[in-house]
């Protein structure tokens, strides 16, 4: 997927950490468009993306989205993002190398 200049997941990458994101709340027009430019489902109104490393390499963002139902990130859901995307990202890596036997 192709994300534009300033997308959360591409921030992610760059700081090597968790980026968290929320819609405007002005209007729900301006939450859709939010999403939809994020290339999110529309009802998506908070984001975090957790860059997934695994040995000094990174491998992809793994995103977590939330609707207007639910509130927005907090830091204890970055810490809790994180440590799924280290297990997800050491998985990954695993299945590399079981592949390359």
């Amino acid at each position: 997927v192709r994300y534009p200049e300033g997308h959360p997941a591409l921030q992610s990458v760059d700081r090597l950490g968790s980026v968290r994101a929320s819609a405007d709340t002005g209007t729900p027009e301006a939450a859709r468009e939010w999403a939809t430019a994020r290339q999110w489902p529309p009802d998506t109104v908070h984001a975090l993306c957790t860059v997934l490393r695994s040995r000094g390499r990174t491998l992809g963002v793994v995103t977590f989205l939330r609707t207007a139902g639910r509130t927005q990130f907090v830091r204890p859901d970055a810490t809790y993002a994180e440590d799924v995307a280290a297990r997800i990202a050491g998985a990954l890596d695993l299945a590399g190398l079981v592949e390359k036997e």
